[in-house]
């Protein structure tokens, strides 16, 4: 097992752009992508909720031009959470040499429960509301629904998912698999890290142009490669002789944020001739070059920076983005089917309209708060607290990076942990 120990792995920015960083045990580090995540999920908040209002306010008042810049970048905070899932889960397999079906079996206790009492949720509000069911009317059609459900089948395949949400969650499980294997080939066949990089940026390319030609997939799930990439990129800057260098890249990745933010958004409002060019397999490529920089500039940017990511408030919606994920559909469905039809007209009212985005986001974020409180927590502390045969869940328990990947417990000083790679 090789151990690295927090002040290790945290290689930290400097104060400003152009000082040396330093091997440092700063807790700062481990909260910024918890910020990071708090601000993904304002995207998907507003991309489902803010929507809801796209055919009922005029297109040329100042609100239809927010709702258009709202609809050209919803997809940013899902693309976020992709992007992270691949990066961690990438490096996790990368560096264990315990077997994988223990890997799968941590995260399915991770994911299951939280997600099962979600699906119930849905399933329950299905049958009390029949007008808002997705549940297929045969009762064999709608048990064969519930299994594919389960499987985390909707998505990957054309199956309408339960939660609208619930796609991604089959994307990620199955490239739980796509990374299983991948690491297994690095790892048998010593490629260098050089070569890694290489293979995932090209497969990446490949997975978005072959889903864009043949329909398989959404060219955007080519962000899942980009995490992986990224996660070599990012392991490879941790030598001391590298530091220098790295925070000389990070006003360059900070301008390729910025263009690829603002080019991204150009592409989507204003829908310009491609030339042949796929717009979505073009947003993919922006969007997966956004991020990249994004995350680079989030994990070896100033400490300012890291400081302003880690505020309480981001932190606090970070923390619970998993509960949040699942659960805001709710708050967007009782917008969609009750609050906007007893509005009526009203609806269309400026005052209206922002006092029901502040309303459904405090809405949401109390609900994910309680659901992460009240189910997603516990029963990851009982989770964390049972006793199992040796080696079998205790990665879930030590590795700090996983708390990024789907919402970890927060009982423990992250200042002072080691991160246990095995």
């Amino acid at each position: 097992m090789e151990s690295i120990t927090s002040a290790e792995y945290r290689v930290s920015g400097a104060s400003s752009f152009g000082n040396q960083p330093t091997l440092r045990s700063d807790p700062v580090r481990l909260h910024q992508l918890d910020g990071l995540r708090g601000v993904a999920m304002l995207f998907v908040f507003f991309s489902h909720f803010s929507l809801l209002w796209l055919y009922i306010v005029q297109p040329n008042s100042t609100i239809g031009f927010f709702l258009r810049l709202v609809d050209a970048d919803a997809a940013m905070g899902t693309n976020f959470f992709m992007l992270l899932s691949g990066f961690f889960s990438y490096g996790t397999l990368l560096k264990r040499k315990k077997s994988f079906g223990s890997f799968l079996r941590g995260r399915a206790a991770r994911l299951y429960p939280l997600y099962l009492v979600m699906s119930a949720g849905y399933i329950a509000g299905s049958l009390l509301i029949p007008h808002m069911s997705k549940l297929p009317a045969n009762p064999a059609d709608a048990a064969v629904f519930l299994l594919q459900t389960l499987l985390f089948m909707p998505g990957v395949l054309h199956i309408r998912p339960l939660m609208d949400v619930a796609w991604t969650m089959s994307f990620i499980v199955m490239f739980y698999f796509i990374e299983g294997a991948i690491t297994w080939v690095f790892r048998k066949l010593a490629i260098s890290r050089r070569t890694r990089f290489t293979i995932l940026v090209i497969l990446a390319a490949a997975w978005a142009f072959t889903g864009d030609m043949t329909g398989w997939w959404a060219p955007r799930t080519d962000i899942f490669w980009v995490g992986m990439a990224l996660w070599e990129a990012v392991d490879g800057m941790r030598a001391p002789h590298r530091l220098r260098w790295v925070v000389e890249t990070v006003p360059p990745a900070l301008l390729v944020t910025l263009i690829g933010m603002g080019l991204r958004t150009e592409l989507m409002m204003a829908r310009p001739d491609t030339h042949g060019i796929s717009v979505l397999l073009l947003r993919a490529f922006i969007t997966s070059c956004t991020l990249f920089a994004f995350v680079w500039v989030a994990h070896f940017g100033p400490v300012w920076w890291k400081r302003l990511l880690s505020g309480k408030l981001l932190r606090s919606l970070g923390e619970c983005s998993y509960s949040f994920y699942l659960s805001h559909g709710f708050t967007v469905k009782a917008f969609h089917f009750l609050v906007i039809p007893a509005l009526g007209a009203s609806a269309k009212n400026p005052l209206v309209f922002w006092l029901c985005q502040g309303v459904g986001l405090v809405a949401s974020v109390v609900c994910a708060r309680i659901v992460f409180r009240t189910m997603e927590q516990p029963m990851s502390m009982a989770l964390a607290g049972m006793k199992f045969p040796a080696g079998s869940f205790a990665w879930l328990r030590s590795d700090a990076s996983v708390r990024f990947e789907e919402n970890s417990l927060r009982h423990q000083s992250v200042g002072s942990r080691s991160i246990q790679i095995q």
